[in-house]
């Protein structure tokens, strides 16, 4: 992942004309990264659906299950990212 990120910021960089704007450059990395999460994000609740497991086994209200299932997904989002950076270190 930081690689690709690494690869895209420089393929943006040499678009560029002199002096890019680092606000760009910026709001380029945070919506790629955004995007990029939110799929996560998208997939997951997708695949609960369609098992039929999006659920909670205790009584708890929408909002504090909204905030647990995005933990769930950013914790497994980092696991990825972690096993795919380990892998391109090998």
């Amino acid at each position: 992942m930081r690689d690709k990120i690494i690869k895209e910021a420089l393929e943006w960089y040499e678009q560029q004309e002199n002096n890019p704007n680092i606000e760009d450059f910026v709001n380029l990395v945070i919506g790629k990264t955004t995007d990029n999460i939110l799929g996560h994000v998208q997939k997951e609740f997708e695949d609960e659906f369609k098992k039929g497991v999006l659920e909670h086994p205790f009584f708890i209200s929408s909002e504090y299950y909204l905030e647990l299932k995005l933990k769930d997904v950013k914790n497994k989002y980092l696991k990825e990212i972690d096993t795919e950076m380990k892998a391109s270190e090998e």
